[in-house]
């Protein structure tokens, strides 16, 4: 049973076909949509420029925590609000969109997680994370 389960494993390994299924981004739409600038948008969030950037450039969903994701949706709310488009409100699965056809460049069996070491390392110095102003916390 272990040499068959090892055998399937090298075949969905060695397979070169693109990978279906893909997980959009919508931050960059949704902030052109509603005339939204990144300087404006990291003040509303109190962050740097340089996070709102990085998310707006992503096309596939980039890791962010799930309180982020909400103060994302509130911060475009609120500027919506003051602006008085009340109409062009967002919920939090606009965020997302989902392509279940759609083809990736990419081995589905071959994500590579940081090492063990390396997220222990930064945990201890405290590092940030890449979405913005929070430290690494264990769960």
């Amino acid at each position: 049973m272990k040499a068959f389960i090892i055998a399937l494993i090298e075949i969905a390994m060695n397979t070169e076909e693109k990978s279906l299924g893909a997980v959009r981004w919508n931050l960059k739409r949704l902030m052109d949509e509603r005339d939204i600038g990144t300087t404006e948008f990291a003040r509303v969030l109190k962050i740097d420029n340089s996070a709102v950037t990085r998310w707006r450039q992503a096309k596939y969903l980039p890791q962010i925590n799930e309180i982020r994701w909400l103060q994302i949706v509130s911060a475009i709310n609120e500027i919506c609000k003051l602006r008085g488009y009340r109409d062009m409100f967002i919920e939090l699965k606009d965020l997302v969109e989902f392509r279940q056809d759609e083809q990736r460049d990419f081995d589905i069996f071959d994500y590579q997680y940081p090492p063990r070491s390396e997220y222990k390392k930064s945990k201890l110095n405290g590092e940030k994370k890449k979405d913005g102003d929070k430290k690494v916390v264990a769960a």
